[in-house]
């Protein structure tokens, strides 16, 4: 589980001081998925980071699994938009490469990654090099590293946005195969609307230029077998493209 009260991230310079996000109060339940979207510059990235124990000083709390956050005991598996790849590592390193740096005996299970890799059709590509891979198969190698680890969380930023629209339709469903075997409480940072109604369980709005919450949607689409052809799924799409542009609006106005 994830619980977010009263999050708030200043920035400070010698010249500057600014407000990432303002007043985050959101919860995930335990294996839940959220998809979090807003507009560049939000805070969407900053929310991830903070929840991964990136950002040191922050006001408010975020407590995973009851505790409050920190990396050096809890799990956290965290998916940047660039996948995180390590060009001069083998696809089967870059796989185990978290779970070096965690340190863990238990963790270091070979049966564990070739079984994950086996999930994620990388079987065969262990001994390659990211820039020998496609796009599609460098997101499964990413993929696979943060479910390697059974984290106790999952953030995700953007994580299928490099992808051309069938790859990454591909990889949605890659992802939620993945999820429902390890049941990981997730948010995931999305540009596109249906991508949010495909994944998230929960759709959470930032607002424009003020980084904080504008609604909180519960996706009644979520698992809906085959529902991206359905009329309902495209209906949904316009009333949420509404919602932000309302939202928007209204926040460059003010």
């Amino acid at each position: 589980m994830i619980e977010i009260n009263d999050l708030t991230v200043t920035y400070k310079s010698d010249k500057e001081q600014y407000t990432a996000i303002k007043n985050v109060t959101m919860t995930i339940p335990d294996g839940g998925t959220c998809a979090l979207i807003g507009p560049s510059g939000c805070g969407k990235s900053t929310l991830l980071k903070a929840v991964a124990g990136l950002i040191p000083s922050f006001e408010g709390n975020v407590e995973i699994n009851g505790a409050p956050v920190n990396p050096k005991e809890q799990t956290i598996g965290f998916m940047p938009q660039n996948y995180g790849l390590l060009p001069w590592r083998t696809v089967y390193d870059n796989i185990a490469l978290g779970m070096k740096i965690k340190k863990s005996p238990a963790l270091l299970d070979k049966n564990t990654i070739k079984g994950v890799m086996h999930q994620l059709g990388l079987e065969g590509l262990g001994h390659r090099y990211p820039k020998e891979l496609s796009g599609g198969q460098q997101q499964r190698v990413a993929l696979a590293r943060v479910f390697a680890l059974k984290p106790d969380i999952l953030l995700m930023d953007e994580p299928f946005s490099a992808l051309d629209a069938i790859t990454r339709e591909e990889m949605q469903d890659v992802f939620l195969k993945l999820w429902r075997k390890f049941e990981v409480s997730t948010i995931f940072v999305t540009h596109y609307v249906e991508e949010a109604l495909y994944l998230g369980q929960k759709i959470v709005i930032l607002s424009a230029g003020s980084g904080s919450i504008s609604n909180v949607i519960d996706n009644p689409l979520f698992g809906v077998e085959n529902v991206r052809g359905q009329e309902k799924f495209f209906q949904m799409g316009l009333k949420l493209r509404e919602i932000i542009k309302k939202d928007w609006e209204q926040a460059w106005e003010s």
